[in-house]
């Protein structure tokens, strides 16, 4: 059985503090994620860009211990994800800014022997800017002649929703008896701008089907979609969730999904634990509570497994 390399594919995030500054000069270098047709300026532009927003950006890792937790609760995700699919595979990070990045993967996947990949963004809705972008880059680093299988999109995968609404419905269970009567389930995603949405960008549909799979599986009927972590002046996808909050949270039984990411970092513990925390609690608020990533779940875990085994098969490689 040939030796199957599993590139575990996200964003990254910053280890330390002064990594802020590289994370974002990497993260607005991506003309995926900022399509302003910059050219040959683009480098220069976002190592200004990188310049002027490390400080507030520090100031928010700051607040939630100095670094993201995301690379290293992707390693936990990887050592998880290689003890249920076996010894034939190896599971690799590839994180599409800061490091370990796709490069670096590469490089200890072949280092090990690895004969062939297969791609598993750990965005389970595809965007063009998190998705395409992280696909892209490890196709131009993996070698031409080893196979490459990848999973694109797993938003309406029966593992990952069923684990989903798993995580949501032990949160609920912390609800009092006495507030079950006000409850509101907000599923909070990462925004996207309206102009990517307009050129086809299937990334909010796919949140869509995501969140109403999750509340149907969890016996949920009062749920809303919300958008975070806008970033500049263009229009965003809507509507906010710290805004939302503000206007509906009052008296209610609060709690926060975040089904669009999979680990802790800075847009569940800082959007989501502080300043979505802090709109609901202005608005009156009965009760805030928000569902943990999913993290090492083991029926997330199995379902990742099984993406796997699905992603390899659709390109005619035996598991």
């Amino acid at each position: 059985m040939p030796k199957t390399a599993v590139f575990l594919m996200n964003l990254g995030g910053p280890r330390s503090l002064e990594e802020v500054e590289p994370y974002l000069r990497d993260l607005f270098s991506d003309p995926l994620v900022v399509s302003a047709p910059f050219g040959p300026f683009r480098p220069l532009l976002a190592r200004l860009i990188a310049r002027l927003r490390a400080p507030s950006s520090a100031a928010k890792y700051a607040l939630i211990g100095g670094r993201s937790p995301l690379v290293e609760g992707t390693e936990a995700q990887a050592r998880a994800l290689a003890a249920a699919l076996g010894p034939t595979y190896g599971c690799h990070l590839a994180m599409r800014c800061g490091h370990p990045d796709t490069a670096e993967g590469v490089r200890e996947a072949l280092a090990g022997g690895a004969e062939r990949a297969l791609a598993l963004p750990l965005y389970p809705q595809w965007a063009n800017a998190t998705t395409q972008s992280s696909l892209l880059e490890l196709r131009r680093r993996w070698p031409r002649e080893l196979p490459l299988a990848e999973v694109c999109t797993w938003h309406d995968h029966p593992g990952y929703l069923d684990a989903s609404a798993a995580a949501l419905r032990e949160t609920l269970a912390r609800v009092p008896p006495e507030l079950a009567g006000r409850l509101l389930v907000v599923f909070s995603a990462h925004g996207l701008p309206l102009s990517q949405v307009r050129r086809g960008d299937p990334y909010p549909a796919y949140v869509e089907h995501s969140a109403r799979e999750t509340a149907r599986r969890a016996g949920v009927e009062r749920w809303q979609i919300t958008y975070q972590s806008r970033v500049g002046p263009a229009r965003w996808l809507g509507p906010d969730t710290v805004r939302y909050l503000e206007a509906n949270a009052g008296g209610q039984a609060v709690v926060t999904v975040p089904i669009a990411f999979v680990s802790e970092h800075l847009e569940t513990l800082y959007d989501m634990d502080l300043l979505a925390r802090q709109a609901a609690e202005r608005a009156g608020a009965a009760l805030y509570l928000r569902v943990p990533a999913l993290g090492t779940r083991p029926d997330f875990i199995a379902a990742l497994a099984a993406l796997v085994r699905q992603g390899l098969a659709a390109q005619g490689l035996a598991p």
